[in-house]
């Protein structure tokens, strides 16, 4: 009679040690980018708010105002602020990305010294950003410009 109670209770030893590590979860850190996992508004926050994006958008409407053909100086400023704008969009969350993009539009919007042509523009060029900085979305943002008057 022991025997069988032995083996019943190794039998249900074995199975409760086997249900139960079908239940463990792997739970991986990601030291590399303690940004990840925080909200879109966290995110972008500890990415300065993508000031880079911003000046970037501002000098490019600026240089399309003032002169369309652009000096050498410019355009290098101008292309560092990219990068940097690259940078600080490749440390945020993919689903972030065009969120920020929309805020850094909205934050050039709301300094008022864009005509209605511009702003037509403005959002055009920063839906391009994830594409000229081949990073994910690669189509691009649609940012939605619709409520905007021109």
């Amino acid at each position: 009679m022991a025997k069988p109670t032995v083996f019943l209770a190794t039998f249900t030893l074995f199975l409760l040690a086997a249900n139960a590590s079908i239940y463990r979860t792997t739970v991986e850190i990601d030291d590399e980018n303690p940004i990840r996992g925080r909200s879109c508004q966290e995110q972008i926050q500890q990415q300065q708010q993508l000031r880079h994006c911003q000046m970037h958008l501002r000098q490019q409407i600026r240089s399309q105002r003032e002169e369309p053909w652009g000096s050498s100086s410019d355009d290098n400023q101008q292309q560092q602020h990219l990068r940097q704008c690259c940078q600080q969009l490749q440390e945020l969350d993919t689903r972030c990305r065009c969120q920020g993009l929309e805020q850094a539009v909205r934050r050039q919007e709301q300094q008022g010294q864009l005509r209605g042509q511009e702003m037509q523009q403005l959002y055009e060029t920063a839906s391009n950003i994830p594409r000229r900085c081949n990073i994910q979305p690669r189509q691009g943002c649609d940012l939605s410009s619709s409520n905007v008057s021109f």
